[in-house]
């Protein structure tokens, strides 16, 4: 159930004498309505009220539901000292406006049971003393008779001597009365169905005074509308913790396609997405063989001996890795990580360059590539070539910055490439492409970028030093494999999902869940809710103990 169902199904238990329990103790409602009636006598015998003409008793077609031992039916005049509407609009001239004066109290005053000025409805005190008849006290109830029928408000001691507007009625309760569980009433479906039925007029909704004072009012005794009203507050609290909730949840739905591949990549290289196996070969010794290969190949003299970097510390280490994993530098996993080089531009279409352009995060696009001029090929050594597997990650520009596509020659009409000097090339080495493209692409760096790159706004760019120094958490190797498959398959799940809420719904669209939901979508689901937190254990015993648990 909704927050606001539930609001309505809280106030309408209310008024129906199913909140709170009956005591049979209590005096009886019938009791009250007579010394309401009484003071209403003594008032008119001071020539402090008008005596009214007497409202019509209330019928049995008119009770829409028996009532508790205890209460009774009345009209919403028997329980008032008065009803009345503010001034006719003929009363009221533009003339009669003042910039700075007595604010008068119209509909759109009332917000959230306050009254709030305005500073176009004001009057000076030559016209508040010709409207003396309308002029409001502190304990007046103001009500809204068009627009937004019963939204009512109370006037307090800052708005004593305000004035009466034309769209809106005043009254005042019985000193027996209780004034919270009396404003309550206009929160009620029950209040609102009878004002929305006794109005009238074409182009806007208004009431007149004595359709308000007809209304049916369910009386309790005294002492059970303020446990009523106790009763409402404390549930109304537990509705404002399950709306901001709801609100949270819907923040969430409305992004859902945008956090969703972002939270399987972050559980990805956290190893929650699939199960480890004992079996594996740990990725320490898988580290151990990568460097034992690059050793090989400085000492062949086809690659350079790198600086060495300072150890990782635990202040860079966001969280701690499954058994078999280790943390490690992305230049200890790669055996070229450079920036391009500015190319000497050509018409001539042969040779082309991988620019900022290219690199898009729904992969690679040749489309945008220009060419280098045939001329100057032989001055680019051969290392920078991009081969298949290759990362490609802008590093340069605000708002282009850390795109990464994954470079594959199938794509690549010309059989040749490479970048231009505002993409870094990071070349794995015995690691994976995809799993290290998913590390990069995730929220655990891309979150972090701009914080890693220095620069001006217009000239923000990752130096290549901070990118050989990444730390990059490594699995076993056929953990990789067993990640990226797992991967493809979400992904893939996610185009469809995004396809088909894209449509309208049909029976067709349905999609039936993988094997394995736990498996698969618990850990998903888990980091995709983020930070939304359900309602309190409180609000849900609240709920069932009110409406049952089937509500």
């Amino acid at each position: 159930m909704k927050a606001a169902d539930l609001r309505k199904a809280i106030l309408q238990a209310a008024v129906q004498g199913k909140l709170v329990s009956q005591d049979k103790n209590d005096e009886p409602a019938s009791e009250l309505l007579k010394r309401i009636q009484a003071e209403k006598a003594t008032l008119i015998k001071d020539g402090k009220l008008k005596k009214e003409k007497p409202l019509s008793p209330i019928t049995e077609d008119e009770i829409p539901y028996d009532l508790p031992d205890g209460w009774v039916w009345c009209r919403l005049g028997e329980v008032t000292l008065f009803v009345a509407t503010g001034p006719f609009g003929s009363m009221l001239h533009k003339s009669d406006y003042v910039k700075s004066g007595i604010p008068l109290v119209n509909p759109a005053n009332m917000q959230n049971g306050s009254i709030v000025p305005s500073e176009r409805m004001l009057v000076d005190e030559t016209t508040r003393e010709r409207l003396s008849s309308y002029v409001l006290h502190e304990g007046d109830i103001v009500v809204a008779r068009r627009g937004d029928l019963g939204r009512c408000a109370v006037v307090t001691q800052s708005e004593d001597g305000w004035i009466c507007g034309t769209g809106s009625f005043f009254l005042r309760i019985a000193s027996s009365m209780f004034l919270p569980f009396f404003l309550l009433f206009f929160e009620t479906s029950l209040c609102r169905e009878q004002l929305m039925g006794g109005s009238v007029g074409t182009t806007m909704s208004n009431l007149n005074h004595a359709i308000l004072k007809s209304i049916y009012f369910p009386l309790p005794p005294i002492k059970l509308q303020q446990r009523i009203v106790s009763k409402v507050n404390e549930l109304m609290a537990l509705c404002d913790e399950l709306e901001a909730t709801e609100k949270e949840l819907d923040a969430l739905e409305s992004h859902f396609f945008d956090y969703l591949p972002k939270s399987i990549l972050q559980a990805a290289v956290q190893g929650k997405l699939v199960p480890q196996d004992k079996n594996d070969e740990p990725a320490s010794e898988l580290l151990k063989r990568i460097q034992d290969e690059k050793d090989a190949l400085i000492k062949e003299g086809k690659l350079k001996k790198e600086k060495p970097l300072p150890p990782i510390t635990e202040d860079e280490i966001p969280y701690d890795l499954p058994d078999g994993w280790v943390w490690c530098r992305a230049i200890d996993v790669c055996s070229y990580i450079q920036r391009g080089k500015s190319p000497t531009y050509s018409e001539t279409k042969t040779y082309p360059v991988v620019s900022q352009k290219c690199v898009q995060w729904k992969g690679m696009d040749m489309s945008k590539a220009r060419f280098i001029a045939p001329e100057t090929v032989s001055k680019y050594e051969e290392s920078r070539k991009l081969t298949t597997g290759d990362l490609l990650w802008n590093s340069t520009g605000q708002g282009t910055l850390g795109r990464i596509a994954i470079y594959d020659e199938r794509l690549n009409p010309y059989k040749y490439a490479v970048a231009d000097s505002h993409v870094t090339v990071l070349r794995p080495l015995q690691v994976l492409s995809k799993y290290m493209y998913y590390w990069f692409a995730g929220p655990e760096v891309q979150s972090t970028i701009e914080e890693r790159a220095t620069g001006s706004t217009k000239q923000i760019e990752l130096a290549t030093s901070t990118i050989m120094s990444y730390i990059f958490p490594l699995p076993p190797l056929e953990e990789q494999q067993r990640i990226v498959t797992k991967v493809d398959e979400l992904m893939a799940l996610c185009d469809e999902l995004k396809r088909v809420a894209d449509q309208p719904i049909n029976h067709d669209n349905v999609i039936p869940f993988p094997a394995e939901p736990k498996e698969n979508i618990e850990p998903i689901a888990m980091a995709a809710r983020g930070k939304v937190e359900g309602i309190s254990d409180q609000a849900k015993q609240a709920i069932e103990d009110l409406f049952g648990e089937d509500e």
